[in-house]
């Protein structure tokens, strides 16, 4: 049933123990997973158009391309099949899509992101996640209760 599973990663402790649920699952059933990072440079769209504003969304491709190596490392280590991918725009929006238009059978994400405010202002990407997507979710808690 799980044999192509996405696993959903922020470069996050949190999200690196959803990647261990989702990379066992996948071993379990003989599948591959899809490791994907959306760089949320929507957030950068207020900002005016220069050079400073390049150099962010370079920062945040660079650190998707480090978080999806590091779950592609774990992957490699258990004997997973995994690719990877870094996306661009609203991180909810963008793993619902790239899991329904990649036919992938399940979504793994960790249920701890974002805190405080931010997530009061931005909605937490699970969440999201969850309400939108018709592929199934499965939502890893983090070791302590969110902060």
């Amino acid at each position: 049933m799980f044999e192509r599973i996405m696993i959903a990663t922020d470069g996050s402790k949190h999200s690196e123990r959803a990647a261990a649920v989702g990379i066992e699952l996948a071993r379990l059933s003989g599948g591959s997973v899809t490791i994907v990072y959306v760089a949320d440079t929507g957030r950068l769209s207020h900002l005016p158009e220069d050079m400073a504003l390049a150099s962010i969304r370079d920062i945040l491709i660079k650190e998707g391309e480090s978080a999806t190596d590091y779950v592609g490392e774990m992957a490699e280590r258990s004997g997973v099949a995994s690719t990877k991918m870094v996306v661009e725009g609203n991180p909810g929006e963008e793993l619902v899509r790239v899991a329904e238009e990649a036919g992938l059978n399940a979504i793994v994400i960790g249920s701890c992101g974002r805190s405080g405010l931010e997530k009061f202002l931005l909605g937490s990407v699970a969440e999201k996640v969850v309400r939108t997507s018709t592929v199934p979710v499965i939502t890893v808690p983090g070791e302590k209760v969110c902060e």
